[in-house]
């Protein structure tokens, strides 16, 4: 009971419990726009989500130097005063980056609710007017992601887990529970939305503040004094390369579905949502564990081993997930006849590709940990290339299926390329 208790109250769950948060939202919101707005408004509002998700790009990396920075000056190791200067800046700078990305993004925002019409040619001929007001609502939550971003990381790095959840999760559920709950009452529907997301946007702003305020305990240096947003940008775009490569089998893959099978947008994008979500809960898990590897890596054959645990808890993971999908399609089968074959292979067949991508988590842990990030774009690039050079290829007869064949071919041909090259790359060093 002490243990489960433990359990229960860690840093590691409270992490994982944020990140499902965050992945499930946009999933779980498209299916409640399902129920409660019908099918033209689901396959609409998925497309526009999609369209909307390449704003997440403008996240570079997720400002992965905040964290790291946030805790030095938290646990105050500091030999001398400048190094804890370095630190308080690297975070001004940050802040300030942050605000050039959102005005990026604005400019980005126009230039695609231009193109969205053009992109979605048939969903569009059903209600352009309605796909760009979708579109418009999902790119302000996207943008909203970057500031909600640094905010997350500085919570979690200043020790407040929980909070971070809370001001995460709850505010997502009231989401969830505004949209019908509007619809039911008579408001329409683009009010009822609007109305739904402002509880994510109010979550973020006292998420900012909060963090905010510990910053201000921990230095009020960090908040005040000169910034040059150059001396973070290129350190950014360098992790960030590697996510922005991972796109080619997450946001487009929905993008081609959208276009040349538009019937079947929403089932793509809540299939590759959910294979989303289901990798950052598996990466947040293996976060602490990446930890570790300054004593790993010592022994001989190290690296060797640890690539190999992570294949060998990721791929249990992922057959948890497949039964799981199996029970959910036999239950559905039973007591309703609307589900579709169709849909739960392809998630089966994507689950299964997301396996074996997680199954080169290991290589890339150990990449970051030696600052060479770059060393994993060979096998991110390998699975973009081939995963869209097979859906383009089949999608016209297989139509839906053809996204499951393409990613799960593509995430295969990932953990070969990490598990055979990159990780003799790792060794070498």
């Amino acid at each position: 009971m002490k243990g489960l208790t433990s359990l229960l109250a860690s840093n590691e769950l409270a992490s994982i419990a944020t990140r499902l948060a965050l992945g499930a939202f946009p999933i779980v919101f498209l299916l409640v726009v399902r129920w409660t707005l019908g099918k033209q408004a689901f396959d609409l509002a998925a497309a526009a989500l999609n369209w909307a998700t390449y704003l997440n790009i403008l996240m570079l990396s997720g400002f992965v130097l905040v964290p790291p920075a946030v805790a030095r000056l938290r646990l105050a190791t500091y030999v001398v005063d400048t190094s804890r200067d370095d630190d308080c800046r690297v975070l001004r700078d940050h802040l300030v980056l942050g605000r050039w990305l959102l005005a990026l993004g604005v400019l980005a925002t126009a230039f695609l609710v231009a193109t969205i019409e053009r992109t979605f040619a048939t969903l569009a001929a059903e209600d352009g007017a309605a796909l760009r007001f979708w579109f418009l609502l999902f790119a302000m939550f996207a943008l909203s992601q970057i500031p909600m971003t640094f905010w997350l990381g500085v919570a979690q790095a200043t020790g407040r887990y929980r909070l971070a959840f809370a001001l995460t999760a709850l505010p997502r559920a009231g989401a969830l529970v505004l949209l019908p709950a509007a619809s039911a009452i008579g408001i329409g529907w683009g009010v009822a939305t609007a109305l739904s997301l402002t509880s994510v946007f109010v979550g973020q702003l006292f998420l900012g503040a909060a963090a905010r305020r510990a910053l201000h305990n921990i230095d009020a240096r960090i908040l005040v004094g000169p910034t040059d947003v150059r001396s973070v940008l290129f350190s950014n775009l360098n992790a960030g390369f590697v996510s922005l490569v991972g796109s080619l089998v997450s946001i487009v893959p929905v993008t081609l579905v959208g276009r040349l099978v538009p019937s079947q947008v929403g089932a793509a994008q809540v299939i590759v949502g959910i294979s989303n979500a289901f990798g950052a809960v598996v990466a947040s898990g293996y976060f602490p564990l990446s930890l570790t590897l300054s004593q790993r890596l010592l022994d001989q054959g190290g690296v060797a081993r640890y690539c190999l645990g992570i294949v060998r808890g990721a791929g249990l993971l992922t057959l948890i997930a497949l039964l799981f999908v199996a029970a959910a399609g036999g239950i559905c089968a039973c007591l309703a006849d609307t589900c579709q074959p169709a849909v739960l292979w392809t998630a089966a067949l994507v689950l299964a590709g997301a396996g074996l991508r997680l199954g080169a988590l290991g290589t890339q842990h150990i990449a970051l940990y030696q600052g060479r990030p770059h060393l994993s774009l060979l096998s991110a690039t390998a699975e973009g290339t081939v995963a869209l050079s097979i859906l383009l290829a089949t999608l016209p007869t297989l139509e839906l299926y053809a996204l499951g064949v393409a990613l799960l071919v593509g995430g295969g041909l990932r953990f070969v390329v990490a598990l055979a090259v990159e990780r003799r790359w790792l060794v070498e060093r």
